[in-house]
């Protein structure tokens, strides 16, 4: 490793950065390499009776600051499993090179951006770069635990009728919107297929200036499923927030899609169609008219269907072939909806309208949580692929990314409560506190020894009485 003299005699101005980051990573790397081995140590002095010391084995391990070998010690438990403490401590999967913060990095740039891009990305910012392939299988690890997880809780529900986890939020109104977004399929017998996207929030909140508002609480949701399987996901999920038994309405707004509306006899709430689409659908069907489709929207949102059916008639009466097929699928789409025209604030009672807007938060939310990653720029996936995208998604905006297990062990690691990196491991009557690093590192009191990375093991070895 240079020194900083050496650094400076042979620095290029033009890639000085590269070059501190590269000697700065070095030292991390040296000084990760220690840090490990002694925490190793520490594992090992703290480690259950029934775990045996079959030796020491190594690995490298990509880092945020490059690659690093460790050295740790095997275990092998009373029914014959070997474990790696060390490895369990600080969250290395079997199977991956990744350390815990490469694999966060890599999963919260994978939800943003395709996975080349966050391999070119990655190698821009770490030493050691990382493929595309392993970020991708790093999303499988992610979702795949998590997926099947909540599936097995929707079955112990709705199909083993089993009580679910009940939250404890009561609030007077709860929101619920959804829509689907059309994602193009790789490598499946089908070309399209629909992403299911929703939405649940308690209101709205002002923002600044301007009568700007934001949504209150709000909670998303989304997959790769069926109309029945999303209600029962989003209800298991929302149902860990929410005490259902106190909350005073429940409000579903959808475009029309007949699984939204189902969704509104699940989640025991009152159906509202979606403005937007209404006032989209009348102003196609009357070719741009403007007054006649504003008279027939403010009759269809303050319930009378019969004029606005009326004024539709009347339309088509006058209307060529063309038009008038127009004019007549836009009158079944509005029978079809029949239940969610009124507003639904002219249902409740005046004291508890106040502060209550109309729904349509569906259509930008949509690119926000899905479309963005998962539609535009040419993308195409397979089922399980999207599944899993999805699910990354999710798990993201519930700020769930960076937090998830690698994979489900079948031992709890070793508990590190109260564990200080300063332990002394016992090698003999007269060892002292700090001989593990002299031992594996001779430059601690050797010509080097005045260089700034040593004085910072040092400082890890003796505390404040680094010589």
């Amino acid at each position: 490793m240079e020194s900083i003299e050496e650094l400076v005699k042979n620095l290029n101005p033009m890639e000085w950065e590269k070059q501190v980051h590269s000697y700065m990573s070095e030292q991390a790397q040296r000084l990760a390499r220690l840090l490990l081995e002694k925490l190793d140590d520490v594992l090992m002095e703290k480690r259950q009776d029934k775990l045996t010391v079959l030796g020491f084995r190594e690995r490298w391990v990509i880092t945020l600051f490059g690659q690093v070998r460790i050295k740790r010690r095997l275990y092998r438990d009373k029914q014959g499993n070997g474990r790696y403490l060390l490895d369990e401590a600080i969250g290395l999967d079997k199977r991956s090179p990744l350390s815990s913060g490469v694999k966060s990095l890599s999963a919260l740039l994978a939800c943003y951006m395709p996975f080349g891009k966050c391999e070119a990305l990655l190698s821009l910012l770490l030493p050691v770069g990382v493929s595309h392939t392993t970020i991708h299988r790093q999303v499988g690890k992610i979702a795949d635990p998590a997926i099947e997880r909540e599936d097995k809780e929707v079955a112990e529900v709705f199909e083993q009728g089993k009580i679910p986890e009940t939250g404890k939020r009561q609030v007077p109104f709860l929101f619920i919107e959804g829509d689907g977004v059309s994602i193009a399929l790789q490598r499946e017998k089908e070309r399209r297929t629909e992403l299911k996207v929703g939405i649940a929030y308690e209101g709205w909140e002002p923002i600044g200036g301007q009568g700007r508002h934001q949504l209150k609480g709000k909670t998303p949701y989304l997959g790769l499923m069926d109309g029945n399987r999303f209600w029962e996901g989003f209800s298991v999920v929302l149902s860990k927030k929410y005490d259902f038994s106190n909350i005073g309405h429940i409000v579903v707004g959808g475009d029309g899609a007949h699984w939204v509306k189902d969704g509104a006899g699940i989640m025991k709430g009152d159906y509202q169609l979606d403005r937007f689409h209404l006032r989209r659908e009348l102003l196609r069907a009357l070719a741009g008219d403007v007054e006649t489709a504003n008279q027939v929207y403010q009759a269809c949102v303050s319930g009378d269907v019969a004029l606005a059916d009326s004024l539709l008639v009347q339309q088509q009466c006058q209307s060529d072939e063309d038009a008038a097929l127009k004019i007549a699928q836009v009158r079944a789409y509005i029978f079809d909806n029949v239940s969610g025209l009124i507003d639904y604030r002219l249902r409740l009672d005046k004291n508890e309208v106040y502060g209550l807007r109309g729904l349509g938060a569906m259509e930008s939310n949509v690119d926000k949580i899905a479309a963005n990653r998962m539609k535009k720029r040419g993308m195409s996936w397979t089922k399980r692929g999207a599944g899993r995208m999805s699910r990354l998604l999710m798990m993201q905006l519930w700020g769930e990314v960076c937090n998830w297990k690698t994979h489900l062990r079948k031992t709890e690691p070793a508990p590190l409560v109260g564990v200080s990196i300063g332990t002394r491991v016992k090698s003999g009557k007269h060892s002292r506190g700090g001989d593990w690093l002299n031992m594996s590192l001779p430059a601690l009191s050797g010509p080097h020894s005045a260089r700034p990375w040593v004085k910072a093991l040092k400082t890890l070895a003796y505390g404040g009485n680094a010589l």
